[in-house]
């Protein structure tokens, strides 16, 4: 279900001023998670397709791209509305995901530009991260195939203490190649709380810093 609109953004589709369409609903449900009404659909919706559509269509020339992100976009049946109307405009788009909906992906190929993909934690922590029993054998078939699809894309990591280390961090690096487009992003914890209602504890900019240049990543969100 589309929730809401950004209308500017420098942040969200790397390079490109573009608005950001957001979704609720997730198959996941990763305790740290900031955007838990958006994932448990608790926030109503404030604006409608066709209004994503007009405001848009006000706003070319004006913006390069649209970021679609959620919650999990590529649950949303307004996405087969939305995604043509928007390449029809002209504009470029991004989609975030968590990887578990490949065959969707592959639907809307012949209409985006660049693919984030969350890569949560190490395969063997993948279940327990997010709740999702088979999640990490989805990811990987993802991983495989943004690989070779022909589009510009970057594999991102959320780090904090609770789930990841400098070791569980190399580990992935490994799975990813380290070739791979691979962005560090430092947790945060929110005034509004996260899904599971904990604390959760950051790792301060300097050790995200120096694992970044270790692991050959780029590092965003750092304060």
């Amino acid at each position: 279900m589309l929730i809401n609109i950004e209308p500017f953004s420098l942040v969200d589709y790397p390079g490109h001023i573009a608005a950001t369409v957001f979704f609720a609903g997730c198959n996941f449900r990763c305790g740290y998670c900031h955007n838990s009404s958006l994932v448990l659909g608790k926030e109503k919706p404030q604006i409608t397709v066709e209004e994503v559509i007009d405001f848009l269509r006000e706003r070319k020339g004006l913006l390069e791209g649209v970021c679609l992100t959620g919650g999990e976009p590529l649950l949303s049946p307004d996405m087969a509305v939305l995604i043509p109307e928007i390449k029809e405009m002209g504009y470029k788009i991004k989609v975030d995901t968590n990887g578990t909906h490949l065959a969707q992906l592959k639907k809307y190929l012949p209409y985006l530009d660049y693919i984030a993909l969350d890569i949560k934690a190490e395969p063997e922590k993948y279940e327990q991260l997010t709740g999702c029993p088979g999640s990490w054998s989805e990811v990987e078939k993802t991983i495989a195939w943004m690989r070779q699809c022909g589009l510009a894309y970057e594999f991102r990591t959320t780090v904090l203490p609770a789930w990841h280390d400098e070791a569980s961090l190399t580990r992935i690096r490994l799975l990813l190649g380290n070739d791979a487009p691979w962005v560090l992003q430092q947790f945060r914890q929110p005034p509004h709380g996260v899904l599971d209602g904990k604390k959760y504890e950051s790792y301060p900019a300097s050790w995200l810093m120096e694992a970044g240049s270790k692991l050959n990543c780029r590092v965003r969100g750092i304060s």
